[in-house]
């Protein structure tokens, strides 16, 4: 049976790939070919750090959305999420929030009419 070791060294150049046989009556042979690229390939692929992968933008951009989440609108509005929440409690039957099962979106024209008649937030 032939064990194969892809032990990747290089004499003058060249790599070498062992193959060593079970029979001891053999001598290991070492056949010269152009593996140079796949030991690279290996020590790179161990270097190599995993890349979290992110999502598209989404299709609609913010400012065409109809509601926003809180964090959306945090972004938009430059306006605390904490804050966010405490307007949604403090001003719970506006008719600016949208709930979604559990979720509470802020429909964003109705809020930003709030905010041009609001002096603080």
């Amino acid at each position: 049976m032939l064990n194969t070791n892809l032990g990747c060294n290089n004499a003058n150049g060249i790599t070498l790939i062992h193959e060593i046989t079970e029979r001891p009556a053999k001598v290991p042979t070492m056949v010269p070919l152009a593996y140079g690229i796949l030991c690279e390939l290996k020590k790179t692929m161990k270097k190599a750090v995993p890349v979290k992968v992110v999502k598209d933008s989404p299709a609609v951009s913010i400012a065409d959305k109809y509601s926003l989440s809180i964090q959306e609108a945090a972004e938009y509005y430059g306006i605390g999420e904490k804050r966010l929440r405490s307007i949604i409690s403090e001003h719970y039957n506006e008719p600016f929030i949208l709930e979604i099962g559990s979720h509470q979106r802020i429909k964003r024209r109705l809020f930003e009419e709030f905010l041009d008649q609001a002096t603080a937030v």
